[in-house]
């Protein structure tokens, strides 16, 4: 997601309540302190109920309030970066994070998806989404189809798959921080039975990496902290890789 928090505001003010403009402002006058808050403390804060604040974040489009905190904290940190970067340090980042793929990870990568009977997604935040969307169309074009999963917690469908799934299946897990509770509910059958599991997350020690079979993380890159707010973007431009490696395996 491009977009500042000022514009995702501005363009759902008009579904908005009376409460929901009272946690705007706050927000809006209140970005860095927010970006610490529970959702307790911006409900306290805002003089609104905690229900209130996670019906605001849904309307903004976001699935929770974890989502909306990462996305604040993101912009917020994508403005004071933005000083501090320039195109070569990004430029720089870009041609480390290739150079710094495992080799073996990429191979297994591409046999996982040549030979995997049935392969699934499960994305569990706004940019996750969007980097699994980008990764399903960019392989249904290779003539590989993958299933996106909703990301809600409870789903039934995920449920089903989570049961009926075997080793000759493949699951692609994306999430930031690699300890999402939808995600750990979902994988506990898979992992007993040894289905394969690909991950893309921000970082190399979460419980998602550790039970993976193959991960992508940007955790290692020079300068981490700061190119933060540029990982959904190097995301992408991995997914664009493995597809490349993928179809030059086909010729």
């Amino acid at each position: 997601m491009n977009k500042t928090i000022e514009e995702l505001i501005k363009e759902s003010e008009t579904s908005f309540s009376n409460v929901d403009k009272q946690i705007a402002k706050y927000v809006l006058l209140n970005q860095e302190e927010v970006c610490a808050m529970s959702i307790n403390n911006l409900a306290d804060a805002a003089f609104v109920s905690t229900s209130s604040v996670l019906r605001f974040a849904q309307k903004l489009g976001f699935h929770g309030f974890s989502d909306f905190k990462y996305f604040l904290s993101w912009n917020e940190n994508t403005t004071k970066v933005q000083e501090n970067l320039n195109s070569k340090m990004i430029g720089n980042a870009v041609t480390q994070m290739i150079a710094t793929l495992s080799e073996p990870t990429v191979t297994t990568t591409v046999q996982y998806f040549n030979n995997a009977r049935r392969i699934f997604i499960l994305a569990t935040g706004l940019n996750q989404q969007y980097q699994a969307r980008d990764l399903q169309q960019r392989f249904l074009q290779l003539g590989i189809i993958m299933v996106l999963l909703p990301s809600n917690s409870g789903s039934i469908l995920n449920k089903q798959i989570a049961e009926s799934v075997s080793a000759d299946d493949l699951l692609i897990i994306f999430s930031a921080s690699g300890e999402n509770a939808v995600v750990k509910d979902f994988l506990k059958l898979p992992i007993l039975i040894q289905t394969p599991i690909i991950s893309f997350t921000n970082s190399l020690d979460s419980w998602l990496s550790t039970h993976s079979n193959c991960v992508y993380s940007l955790s290692h890159l020079q300068n981490s902290s700061q190119l933060e707010p540029y990982f959904s973007g190097f995301f992408h431009l991995l997914i664009d890789f493995l597809a490349v490696r993928f179809k030059s395996k086909e010729l």
